[in-house]
């Protein structure tokens, strides 16, 4: 009996001392503002620049300013609300622009337009 509870003593105390022997696991570190939002936005000052020259280059197209036009949407009121938006509604917006494909595709309601246009003629023929 004795000597289980020295073997448990000692099994004790080569524990605490292997817990105070190693350095502790965590580590906190103050850390800034401006280092939460490179991490949360995944944008560096280069990257968000690049960005809104995609933006503003865009919307300076002809056939963009034409249809902004139609819509009421003056190029100075573009510009206003493009300088207004925060870096992560730009990312977004120019990965929106940056993955459009460059000729345009047809939606549905284009493709069924065509389809029933096809049979129109061929019927009337």
């Amino acid at each position: 009996m004795h000597s289980r509870r020295l073997s448990s003593q000692l099994v004790a105390a080569l524990l605490s001392a292997g817990m105070l022997a190693l350095p502790p696991m965590a580590r906190a570190d103050l850390i800034g503002t401006q280092q939460i939002a490179r991490q949360a936005g995944g944008h560096d000052t280069a990257d968000i620049a690049h960005d809104r020259t995609v933006v503003e280059q865009f919307l300076a197209r002809a056939d963009v300013r034409h249809r902004m036009e139609q819509m009421g949407v003056s190029a100075g009121l573009t510009r206003q609300r493009v300088a207004a938006l925060s870096d992560s509604e730009v990312a977004s917006l120019a990965s929106r622009i940056q993955s459009m494909p460059a000729a345009g595709t047809l939606g549905f309601q284009e493709t069924v337009i065509i389809l029933l246009v096809a049979i129109l003629v061929v019927v009337a023929l």
